[in-house]
This record gives structure tokens, sequence and C-alpha cells, in this order.
């Protein structure tokens, strides 16, 4: 009879420990809900695309959107790139854009360092000037006030006109950014 006693209060014991584990288990386990996103990435055809023209640096590299040019200069000595650079639309819609100058270059070591946007919105050699940016300053060019959007299989042609100083010596680096919609 002692045996069927201490067994009870065994078992009344683990049972005990039982529930209260099982009620501590519930009261910290947490409750999950899930979302989820199905999606994919289909990669096309670039919309505008750059295009070297024939007086770009011959190390100057196209890697996707990225033009990479060293323009080499002589101090004292201006010098032009008149065809330098074209942006193409080659989407079916036309395109607002900003092309900014997003890293200047000093004006104590450039009397000039501008940029020439020309247009030709038409299938004749002939160019329109739209823009200059200016290097040296913060400079950009939008077409969403005032100015009609980059057309499809419409051209901008960038010359560049460079000018250092005498005492202009080394590696002077400048950015310009193109935003498009």
């Amino acid at each position: 009879m002692n045996a069927i006693k201490i067994r009870s209060k065994k078992a009344l014991k683990f049972l005990g420990l039982l529930i209260s584990a099982m009620i501590i288990a519930t009261v910290s386990a947490q409750v999950y809900r899930y979302m989820y996103i199905d999606g994919s990435v289909t990669v096309g055809t670039a919309k505008l695309i750059w295009i070297m023209g024939d007086s770009a640096p011959g190390d100057a590299t196209i890697d996707g959107s990225t033009v990479t040019m060293d323009l080499d200069v002589e101090p004292g000595t201006p010098q032009n790139f008149t065809e330098c650079l074209f942006l193409k639309n080659q989407d079916t819609a036309a395109h607002n854009l900003t092309i900014s100058v997003t890293t200047t270059v000093s004006a104590t070591y450039f009397d000039g360092f501008n940029i020439y946007i020309y247009e030709n919105q038409t299938a004749s050699p002939a160019w329109t000037l739209v823009d200059t940016l200016d290097v040296t300053t913060s400079d950009s060019y939008e077409t969403y006030t005032g100015n009609e959007p980059l057309g499809v299989d419409e051209y901008y042609l960038m010359t560049f006109e460079v000018a250092p100083d005498a005492s202009a010596s080394g590696t002077y680096n400048f950015d310009i950014e193109v935003e498009y919609e």
C-alpha cells in the first residue's frame, strides 16, 4: 500500500511538472504567419545607350550604362573633342532626362571646361545646341520643363571643350550623370 501511495505522489508530481512545462511552452511559444513574394526579373534591351564618336579618346570604353574616358590635354592649351560621345534613345517611347555634373573640376585649374549638348531631331545631319554644361560647377540640363524629351531614335551629341590653366598638372576627375524615366 505504501508503494502505491509513493507511486501516486510521484505520478502527481510528474503530472504537475508536465502541466507546468506545457503551460510555460504555450506561453512562450510564438505564433508565426507567412507572406510571400513570387517575383521575377526580366532583363531587356537598354532604352538609352552610349555610342563613341570619332573624336572620343582612344582609351574610352563603354560598359553597359557607363562610359569611362580620359581626356588628355596640355596645360594652357584649349582642346576640343568635337564628336566625342552620343546618347541615343533606342526605345519605342520618348524619355525625359536630366544630365548633371555630379563631380566638378576646380575652376582654379581650368579656364573653362564645358560640355556642349546638341540634339538631332531629324534624319538630317543638322545638330541644334540645346545646352552647355559647365564642369567647374554643379550644372545640369533637363527636359522636364521647357525642353522636349529625347524622342524615339533621336540622339544627343556631346562635345567636350577643355581649357586647362597654364599651371594645371596631374589628373582631375569629373562625373556626369544621366537620369531618365
